[in-house]
């Protein structure tokens, strides 16, 4: 992959440097500056195995000593050249999506505030995407703020579309569905003014993701087909990873694991070729996770370790916390509860530092499993009863509950009606000892009040 940067002359040429010019330069310490930046480009030679970070250090370098000379307009100009790889992003893009979340923030940090109006827009949305990225939410949610109100005020239309896009996310991630939901619909609504269909495919993405989380699959699906077929009509492979990611996560909800399987091993290989580290991580995570509920370990391990090694890497915390849990439900399940109990454990501070309130109620659920092969069923009732209050608050329906399906029908079936609602208590106490009785019942309760909630809105 050496040869995905311009040729050092290229560069030259674009950002108007040579050897006259930089004799005339102005005091002796800019001088200095852009011969570190000439030196950088045509001396630096990455060696053959280098890594994506190494093959582009001499163009970053070179973007450093602009800076470090004040010349915003030539630094930009550096970070804003496509590559030769097969998204074709910019430098500054394509950081990201190799998951060198540092090394960008970096760059928006260093031009933050320092050019005009669109670049403090960009500066702050980009910003917004490393909090996202590494899953510091709130702090996202604040700079996708920033950068939308910068667009309304200064820039046109379409420059919102992909910030309410953005902004949706961390929303989805806090919980809060429907305000996420909201958010694409506005930016639909613009859209269509605009006719765009690469930012139409990624709302549609998106929109797909949110009603996955509150359990209504059909739509999800139907999202992500949109968004899946735009991402290949346009050949944007970025797109399509997350599009293919998000089809396994409805069907693997569907509790159709092959297929689901066989999403997450393309979405594996397009990620792989185009270097996205982020979707590396996820399908190698989502892969562990259809292992572990086809209860072949050895395999679930593997991958999850591997997806957690990755997220550690990159500085994701929301990915770290979600590979925990689910190699701490693994270790209940082989009945190594003391491991079980450190990976919840850290799990649980993750999800609550990051405010990821879902990843909080699912290690909730996890140590419920913990405590009740423990022996501990007053801790596994107060651990479950946590986990239904978050997802209640977050607007989850019973259909999106990591529940089996049998389970599932029973807690719909005994909402049709008292005689159908006493069958199933009756069920449950005869066939369940009393820590999951309790878990069933409250889990019923809470079934019912989400469902009068949502009739009275």
């Amino acid at each position: 992959m050496n040869n995905i940067t311009p040729t050092p002359e290229l560069v030259l040429e674009k950002i108007g440097l040579d050897s006259a010019t930089i004799k005339s330069i102005k005091p002796s310490w800019k001088r200095t500056q852009y011969r570190a930046v000439v030196n950088w480009l045509t001396e630096y030679k990455p060696h053959a195995n280098a890594s994506n970070l190494e093959i582009v250090k001499g163009y970053l370098e070179a973007f450093y000593h602009l800076c470090q000379a004040e010349d915003w307009q030539r630094a930009t100009t550096i970070i804003d050249i496509p590559l030769n790889t097969p998204t074709n992003e910019k430098l500054r893009d394509i950081l990201g999506t190799w998951g060198y979340y540092q090394q960008q923030k970096e760059i928006f940090d260093r031009l933050f505030d320092k050019l005009n109006s669109e670049w403090e827009c960009i500066c702050s949305n980009g910003l917004g995407r490393y909090y996202y990225s590494t899953g510091r939410y709130e702090s996202a949610i604040n700079y996708f703020h920033q950068s939308l109100v910068i667009a309304q005020e200064n820039l046109p239309t379409e420059k919102q579309v992909n910030i309410l896009i953005n902004l949706s996310s961390p929303y989805q991630e806090i919980g809060n569905y429907q305000k996420a939901i909201d958010i694409l619909s506005e930016a639909l609504k613009i859209d269509k003014t605009i006719n765009n269909s690469l930012e139409e495919g990624s709302i549609f993405i998106n929109l797909g993701s949110a009603y996955d989380c509150i359990g209504n699959y059909s739509k999800a699906i139907d999202f992500q087909t949109k968004g899946l077929d735009i991402a290949r009509e346009n050949a944007n492979y970025y797109q399509e990873c997350i599009a293919l990611g998000g089809m396994g996560n409805s069907y693997f909800s569907l509790q159709d694991y092959h297929v689901a399987m066989s999403y997450y091993e393309q979405q594996l290989k397009i990620a792989e070729e185009i270097g996205d580290r982020q979707s590396i991580k996820a399908a190698l995570g989502n892969i562990g996770i259809i292992y572990r509920f086809l209860k072949t370990y050895p395999e679930a391990i593997t991958y999850l370790d591997q997806s957690l090694e990755l997220a550690i890497e990159i500085g994701d915390l929301n990915g770290e916390g979600t590979a925990l849990t689910n190699l701490g439900l693994i270790e209940v399940e082989l009945g190594n509860l003391t491991q079980a109990k450190e990976h919840f454990e850290k799990a649980l501070n993750i999800a609550r530092e990051i405010s990821d309130r879902r990843g909080e109620a699912i290690t909730l659920f996890g140590l419920s499993q913990y405590y009740y092969r423990c022996g501990k069923f007053q801790q596994c009732i107060t651990a479950s009863q946590k986990y239904l209050k978050i997802m209640a608050e977050c607007g989850v329906t019973i259909n999106a509950l990591p529940l089996p399906r049998w389970l599932k029908s029973f807690l719909k079936f005994s909402q049709r009606g008292r005689f159908q609602l006493t069958l199933f208590l009756l069920f449950v106490l005869i066939g369940f000892p009393i820590a999951i009785v309790v878990f069933f019942i409250t889990t019923l309760f809470w079934g019912l009040y989400n469902k009068q909630k949502s009739i009275k809105n």
